[in-house]
């Protein structure tokens, strides 16, 4: 089993019963890694929880502030270097007993293909459509290249499409860092970028289609399938205005098209204001924080083009 070879890491805050939940689970399968790091940023509450619960147990837990991608960074400083591979797993992960052979004989059917770099666990996610759906999947935004129906592909905007519910094992361009195992030999030196030096949001798509651009492929195990179904929506004035940053900082990064990303954001907006005018009014913050974010970035554009 490729888990005797691999550091799992989970960075968790204030859910202490999910984790301890997750932990019960590994141990109920029998499943063994070669060490298990726990990264915790909780409020004392569940902080004594987590300590009272883990004690006895041969498990790595460190302290720290709430940042998801600080927390993983830690687990990658202080995991052991032998590690053929790191799992990183979110504290609300579900798992069945199918879950880790699934994944081992994957593993093994990709075994001599030596430019795969991740192997992601298939996420089973609610397949309810959103309003937004037959917006996005019309043909003018399609002849547009604003959007793909092919899962886990980056659009030239900088959007990417969700990774979920797959028949099949499927190569993709990003990957989430919620539920994927990586090959430490590959992303020894790497590290997620802190943006937001806290809270932040697409750093897995950084982390990930960067490793993409180097030819390293990601590929998605069907079978290997998890659950997280405490997925929550965020709607305040911060991530209205740090969704739009960090998107904006990818495109930089990776010299996408602009006028895509624009065009995309404003598009992406509509979505937002059809929630409003369903009486979802706390989606006038994210609304207002997107259109904060999008005049910030039209002001960084034009003061390039005059500092040229």
């Amino acid at each position: 089993m490729f888990t005797y070879k691999t550091t799992l890491i989970i960075p968790t805050r204030n859910r202490s019963s999910k984790l301890k939940k997750l932990i019960q689970d590994i141990f109920r399968l029998k499943i063994i890694f070669n060490e298990i790091i726990i990264i915790d940023s909780s409020d004392n509450f569940h902080k004594e929880k987590n300590i009272f619960f883990l004690k006895k147990k041969k498990i790595k837990l460190i302290h720290t502030f709430p940042s998801t991608t600080h927390q993983r960074n830690i687990g990658l400083e202080v995991r052991k270097k032998e590690s053929q591979y790191v799992l990183f797993f979110d504290d609300d992960i579900k798992l069945n007993k199918k879950t880790f052979p699934e994944m081992n004989n994957g593993i093994n059917e990709y075994s001599k293909i030596n430019k795969i770099c991740s192997f992601a666990f298939n996420l089973k996610t609610n397949k309810k459509k959103f309003k937004f759906e037959k917006i996005k999947k019309s043909k003018i935004i399609k002849l547009l290249g604003l959007y793909s129906e092919e899962p886990g592909k980056v659009m030239k905007s900088g959007w990417h499409t969700k990774i979920s519910n797959l028949s099949k094992d499927t190569y993709v361009q990003w990957i989430y860092s919620g539920a994927t195992l990586f090959k430490t030999n590959i992303i020894k030196k790497m590290k997620f970028q802190n943006f937001n030096k806290g809270f932040n949001y697409l750093e897995d798509l950084h982390f990930s289609y960067n490793l993409t651009k180097k030819k390293f492929k990601h590929v998605v195990i069907a079978k290997a399938i998890v659950s997280n179904p405490n997925l929550v929506s965020r709607n305040d004035l911060n991530f209205g205005f740090i969704e739009i940053i960090n998107r904006y900082k990818f495109v930089e990064t990776y010299r996408l098209k602009k006028i895509n990303f624009y065009f995309t954001a404003f598009i992406r907006m509509f979505y937002l204001i059809i929630n409003i005018l369903g009486f979802k009014l706390s989606w006038i913050l994210r609304f207002s924080g997107n259109l904060k974010g999008i005049f910030y970035c039209i002001i960084l554009d034009i003061k390039k083009y005059f500092i040229k």
